[in-house]
C-alpha cells in the first residue's frame, strides 16, 4: 500500500510546486499587465494661423511608483514645451490622490489634421529602485481640422465700429469699440461732445459753444467718457464724430451744422456708432440774463460793469444827474463808471430793475487819524485825512462842554484847540463814516506853580485871628491876677 502511494505523492507535490511558482509568477507579473501610460492632447486654432496642442503624459495610479520618460516621438516633429526625454512623472504616494501628470505645449500648422505623441516609459520604487516594467504608449491629439487660419489683432480706423450713450440734459456721454479687437497700433478715433447757450427750447440761432470735451479712442483706449457743464438755460448739446477742428460757434442760420456727424444718424459717420441720436434741446429760461456789479473807489466814485450774457442787452442807467442808455453785445461786458456823488445807482433792463447801488467806503481806503497836543492852558486836538484819493471828510470834536467842526482832505491835516477844564476825554466823529476817535488832556508837568491864595490864605488868617485873641485874654487875666494881689 506504502509502495503504492508514494509515486502519488510525488506527483501531488510536484503539481503543488507547480502551482505554486504559477501563482507567484501571476502575482509579479499582474501590475505590470495592468499598468500603461496615458497620452492625450487637445488642439485649438490660434490668432497667428497655427494650432496649439496641450499633451498630458498620465503614469496611472500605481501605488508610490514614478515613471520617468525615455523616448519621446512626435509627429509632427514640431518641439514640445514642457516634455522631454528624462521627464519624472510624479507618483500618486497615497493610492488615493491624483494621477501623476506632466504637460507640454506643441505649436504645428493651420492646416494640420493628424498629430501623436508616442512616448516611452520606465517606472521606478519610490526610492529609486527600478522595477524592471517599461511601456511605449502613444495618444492623438483631438480638435485637428486643418483650417485654422490667421485671425487679425486689430482692427482699423476705416473698419471700426463704436456703441455709445447719450445724455444730452446731463452733458453725458460714453463711447467705445463694438467688438473685442482693439484699434491698431498709432490710429485713433477722436469725438466730441459741446454744449451750446441757444435762444431758445427748440432749435434756434445764433447759438454759442459754451463748453467742450474731446476723447480718443486708440490702441490703449477701446472706451472713453465724455462731460461738459449745461448751461442752466435754453441749450443745446451734440455728440459728434470727430475733434475739436469739428467745433462749430457760433451756430447761425443758414451756416454749417453736424448733420451725419451726430452719433447716432443715419448716414455715415453717425451710423458708424450704434445709439441714441447725439442731439439734445432744452432749458427752461433765457440765456440773455443781464447782470449788474459795483466796486467803490475811495474817492467816492464807482466803477460799474454791466453784462447781457449770450444775447444782446439795452441797460438803461440812471443817478443823481444822470440817465443813460448803455448797449451791451452778446457774450460782451461794458465799463460804466460813475462820478462822486452819484447817490443812488439804479440799473434797469426793459423796464424791470436789475440792480441799484449806494457808495460805501471800501475797506481797503485808508481811516483818518488823531493826534492831541497838552499844554497848561489848552488841549489841542489835530485830524489827518487819509490821502488814497478818498473825499474831504468833515468832523465834529467834543470836549466837556466845548464842541468844534473841521473838515480834513487831500491827505492834509486840520488842528482845532480847547481851552484846557475839567474835562478829560475829546470825542472826534465823522457823520457818514460810522467812526469814531478818542483822545485825553494830560496835564504837563512843566507847568509853573502859583502862591498859595483862597481857602489856604483864609484858614492861615483865621489862625492868626485866634492866636491874637487868645493873647488878648491872657493879658486881661494876668493884670487881673496882679490887681486882686496888691489889695490883699
Amino acid at each position: 500500500m506504502t509502495d503504492v502511494n508514494r509515486p502519488l505523492r510525488k506527483l501531488l507535490s510536484l503539481a503543488g510546486g507547480m502551482l505554486l511558482g504559477m501563482l507567484a509568477a501571476l502575482v509579479a507579473a499582474s501590475p505590470a499587465a495592468a499598468h500603461r501610460t496615458e497620452v492625450s492632447g487637445t488642439a485649438v486654432c490660434q490668432p497667428d494661423g497655427t494650432y496649439e496642442i496641450t499633451w498630458q503624459v498620465n503614469n496611472g495610479r500605481w501605488e508610490n511608483r514614478y515613471a520617468q520618460i525615455t523616448k519621446l516621438v512626435a509627429r509632427p516633429q514640431t518641439p514640445i514645451d514642457g516634455i522631454k526625454v528624462g521627464s519624472a512623472i510624479s507618483a500618486d504616494t497615497d493610492g488615493d490622490g491624483p494621477k501623476g501628470v506632466v504637460t507640454g505645449t506643441q505649436r504645428v500648422p493651420g492646416t494640420t489634421t493628424s498629430a501623436t505623441l508616442t512616448v516611452s516609459a520606465t517606472w521606478f520604487e519610490r526610492n529609486g529602485d527600478r522595477t524592471g516594467i517599461s511601456s511605449t504608449d502613444s495618444g492623438r491629439a483631438v480638435g485637428l481640422k486643418g483650417t485654422c487660419k490667421e485671425t487679425p489683432q486689430c482692427v482699423g480706423m476705416a473698419q471700426a465700429t463704436y456703441k455709445h450713450t447719450f445724455d444730452g440734459a446731463k452733458g453725458r456721454a460714453t463711447v467705445e469699440l463694438a467688438r473685442d479687437l482693439p484699434l491698431c497700433k498709432d490710429q485713433k478715433q477722436e469725438f466730441l461732445l459741446v454744449s451750446y447757450f441757444a435762444p431758445g427750447a427748440k432749435a434756434s440761432w445764433p447759438q454759442y459753444a459754451h463748453e467742450n470735451d474731446v476723447a480718443v479712442i486708440d490702441a490703449r483706449h477701446r472706451k472713453v467718457e465724455l462731460k461738459v457743464d449745461v448751461p442752466k438755460c435754453y441749450t443745446q448739446v451734440d455728440l459728434v464724430w470727430g475733434g475739436k477742428s469739428e467745433l462749430i460757434t457760433p451756430m447761425v442760420e443758414k451756416g454749417k451744422r453736424y448733420g451725419d456727424k451726430k452719433l447716432g444718424s443715419k448716414g455715415k459717420p453717425g451710423n458708424r456708432s450704434a445709439g441714441p441720436l447725439g442731439a439734445y434741446n432744452g432749458g427752461a429760461v433765457s440765456c440773455a440774463q443781464p447782470k449788474a456789479t459795483f466796486a467803490p473807489a475811495c474817492d467816492g466814485s464807482v466803477d460799474g460793469h454791466l453784462s447781457g450774457g449770450r444775447y444782446p442787452v439795452t441797460f438803461r442807467v440812471t443817478a443823481t444827474g444822470v440817465d443813460r442808455t448803455v448797449k451791451v453785445p452778446a457774450g460782451k461786458s461794458v465799463e460804466l463808471p460813475m462820478p462822486a456823488g452819484a447817490g443812488q445807482i439804479v440799473v434797469a433792463e426793459q423796464g424791470k430793475e436789475v440792480a441799484r447801488y449806494l457808495w460805501s467806503r471800501p475797506s481797503t481806503c485808508g481811516l483818518p487819524t488823531m493826534s492831541t497836543e497838552s499844554t497848561c492852558t489848552e488841549l489841542k486836538v489835530t485830524v489827518t485825512h487819509p490821502g488814497q484819493g478818498m473825499p474831504p471828510m468833515e468832523a465834529v470834536a467834543t470836549y466837556g462842554t466845548q464842541e468844534k467842526k473841521l473838515t480834513a482832505s487831500d491827505g492834509g491835516e486840520e488842528t482845532v484847540v480847547f481851552a484846557s477844564g475839567r474835562g478829560r476825554v475829546v470825542n472826534v466823529v465823522f457823520p457818514g463814516y460810522d467812526y469814531k476817535l478818542i483822545g485825553a488832556y494830560e496835564d504837563p508837568s512843566t507847568c509853573d506853580k502859583l502862591p498859595t491864595t483862597g481857602s489856604m490864605t483864609a484858614r492861615v488868617g483865621s489862625i492868626g485871628v485866634l492866636m491874637i485873641s487868645v493873647g488878648a485874654a491872657l493879658i486881661v487875666f494876668v493884670r487881673r491876677r496882679r490887681t486882686s494881689t496888691d489889695e490883699l
